[in-house]
């Protein structure tokens, strides 16, 4: 990962770059990559998001707000056949100074530490832009809620199941039968107790 200092390209600042003009709204309106975006079914398309970020200053603490967004890629949980969709997310975070005393209120407030390179204090966006992301991804992505699977007789959904099935008791699984046979003490069968 590369930080250009002039521009705001990539994912780091240094927090001497943002003390030297405290009142400018820094922007990154650029793509990124980051490697590894998937979660179960669902993955960021070459690994690429689109940054549109405002970075400013306030006291002590730096502020990060603005948009994110990215393409995904996956299976549809019942067809298994490819479905694909665009994440449009909004963020909002803050960067605080990790000292012994602050420990709590991260905790509190969520607050990202700065992180330091070279004894240099940064802001690393990288973990507020992957979190952000990854919780955004589908986990189990699906095609349309239409989507009867591939061998609906088989293995029917809801949707596929018929309005007079519906109404039907549910069918017995032949592997519980031997216990609908055994007696309570009091002379009910299983069933019965259950019920």
């Amino acid at each position: 990962m590369t930080s250009n200092q002039s521009t705001g390209e990539g994912l780091i600042f240094p927090l001497s770059m943002l003390h030297k003009r405290p009142e400018k709204v820094h922007q990154i309106k650029n793509p990124v990559f980051l490697e590894d975006l998937r979660i179960s079914a669902a993955r960021v398309v070459d690994g690429q998001v689109q940054l549109d970020l405002a970075i400013q200053l306030s006291q002590e603490d730096v502020l990060v707000s603005g948009k994110v967004s990215a393409k995904w890629s996956g299976e549809c949980r019942r067809c298994i056949e490819e479905v694909s969709g665009v994440l449009d997310l909004t963020i909002d975070e803050v960067f605080r100074a990790s000292s012994s005393e602050s420990q709590v209120k991260f905790e509190v407030e969520d607050a990202f530490p700065f992180k330091e390179i070279n004894g240099e204090q940064i802001v690393d966006l990288e973990e507020v832009v992957r979190d952000s992301v990854l919780l955004t991804l589908p986990f189990s992505p699906l095609c349309s809620e239409e989507c009867l699977g591939p061998d609906p007789e088989r293995f029917p959904t809801r949707d596929s199941v018929s309005e007079e099935d519906k109404n039907l008791p549910p069918k017995k699984d032949p592997r519980w039968a031997v216990l609908d046979q055994l007696k309570t003490d009091s002379g009910l069968s299983s069933e019965d107790t259950v019920a």
